[in-house]
């Protein structure tokens, strides 16, 4: 038991709400629920850093502050780099697909990915006729079965870290995952009390309305008797590569949408399974710390409908699964609902093996800590940013504000504050979908996050 074992199962994109620990009720998602009954789930858990350029990559620098000062996150140091010189063994384990290659994401964090002992890069391929072992996290998991022996062996305290792509841009699967939930789309009206069983409470992400026929779907779809499934989802799929068109979709192309990449979401929940299942035979032998957590969440094409414009940071994109499994914990199937981020990951993961933060970092939690029963730990606000705007959440609001704008003094001075700021405020956490819009009722409240906001963004951290 003396050796230490971190793994870290990490998705770019995977939404927390299409899991059922999470709350969904019709993606089937049992071993995401399985690792929840063992672990420490965070209800809370944002993404900190959206942007496309100048990405400070929080999961490697700790980052609480996007883009702070407009430092490269190349020039911070990767927290990986001081469990190394502590005797940590770290590996990295790369998916990627055969017709992308690596992301421009990818290539931006290589500095990161260097600093690790060993990088392995697996490849795999997405398609509806092709095996579901040929998909790139099967590649990943299978890749990773085959070394775990080995990595258990090891007399090292050791770093393994799976990075996937989670659901891809283009998210078709296998056949079978493909049409998992098409099938209740097309089918709907033959069973309503079938029906009900494939309605989320909450989240608009159903296959059909009630009141919608099968007929009725079936003409506004053009479907013959003898649809071609293929061709079906391929014209589905496609909808996910025009982004500008989102808005202009029918309920019905939506729905669909929306049920091809949920069955994407069981593929990677139905491999994470076998990796769960050999890894937790292990955890009754060893010190082992398990995290599963995403990047970023899912597309605006997977939300609510909102009427005011998406700055890409709505609760779809920014909220994501962070799931906490330690061998050596009682605290099984617990929840918390303390603000997380991304940044906290590798203070945790340092926190697994007794680092101190390093001192020229802006640090995120020690979420270890956390779990422990330290209770004089103050809950953090949470930044985040996107290309198109920053925002500060606390367990009370959720404020946004375009970039490089924020509302005049005049218009500070306005009550309410004018329908035309370049802003948006939400009152959590009664509205979690980011739907009711309140900035012009709360105009001391925009003040004070305006002023938060660019105080942190010209480089004061205090």
């Amino acid at each position: 038991m003396g050796m230490k074992k971190a793994f870290v199962v990490s998705f770019e994109q995977l939404p927390a709400f299409l899991l059922g620990c999470y709350g969904h009720q019709w993606i089937e998602t049992p071993n995401f629920d399985r690792l929840a009954s063992q672990s420490v789930v965070f209800d809370q858990h944002f993404a900190n850093d959206l942007t496309s350029q100048s990405n400070t990559f929080p999961w490697w620098t700790g980052q609480t502050v996007p883009a702070q000062n407009n430092s490269s996150a190349s020039e911070t140091a990767c927290f990986v780099s001081r469990l190394k010189a502590q005797g940590v063994l770290s590996r990295l384990l790369l998916e990627t697909e055969t017709d992308v290659g690596r992301t421009s994401s990818m290539r931006e964090q290589e500095p990161f990915f260097n600093q690790f002992d060993d990088v392995t890069t697996v490849t795999g391929k997405n398609g509806y006729e092709l095996s579901e072992a040929d998909s790139p996290f099967a590649q990943l998991i299978q890749t990773a079965l085959e070394r775990l022996p080995d990595w258990m062996a090891s007399p090292d305290d050791q770093l393994v870290w799976l990075r996937s792509e989670g659901v891809p841009l283009l998210p078709l699967a296998p056949e079978f995952y493909a049409t998992l939930y098409l099938d209740e789309v097309l089918d709907q009206g033959d069973d309503t009390e079938e029906e009900s069983e494939f309605v989320a409470d909450e989240l608009p992400l159903e296959p059909a309305e009630e009141d919608v026929s099968e007929e009725e779907l079936d003409d506004d779809l053009d479907l013959e008797e003898d649809d071609d499934w293929e061709e079906l989802i391929s014209a589905v799929v496609a909808l996910f590569q025009s982004p500008e068109e989102w808005g202009d979709l029918d309920d019905d192309e939506r729905r669909m949408a929306r049920a091809v990449y949920a069955g994407y979401v069981t593929l990677l929940d139905q491999w994470l399974g076998r990796f769960l299942d050999s890894l937790l035979e292990y955890a009754e032998q060893h010190s082992i710390l398990l995290i599963v957590t995403a990047a970023r969440g899912g597309s605006s094409l997977l939300g609510p409908v909102r009427d005011v414009e998406d700055w890409g940071l709505f609760e779809e994109t920014t909220h994501v699964p962070l799931l906490i499994f330690d061998s050596g914990n009682q605290q099984q199937g617990n929840r918390r609902q303390f603000l997380s981020q991304s940044a906290d990951i590798p203070t945790t993961l340092s926190a697994w093996w007794s680092l101190e933060p390093a001192e020229n970092t802006v640090g995120g939690t020690d979420l270890l800590a956390l779990i422990a029963g330290q209770d004089d730990m103050a809950e953090p606000v949470i930044h985040a940013a996107s290309d198109e705007a920053v925002a500060i959440r606390t367990p009370e609001f959720y404020y946004l504000q375009r970039r490089n704008q924020q509302p005049s003094d005049a218009e500070h001075e306005t009550h309410p504050l004018p329908e035309t700021a370049p802003v948006q405020l939400y009152q959590k956490p009664s509205d979690r979908w980011d739907v009711y819009e309140q900035h012009s009722q709360h105009p001391e409240t925009v003040a004070a996050f305006a002023e938060l906001l660019n105080s942190k963004q010209t480089g004061s951290t205090s």
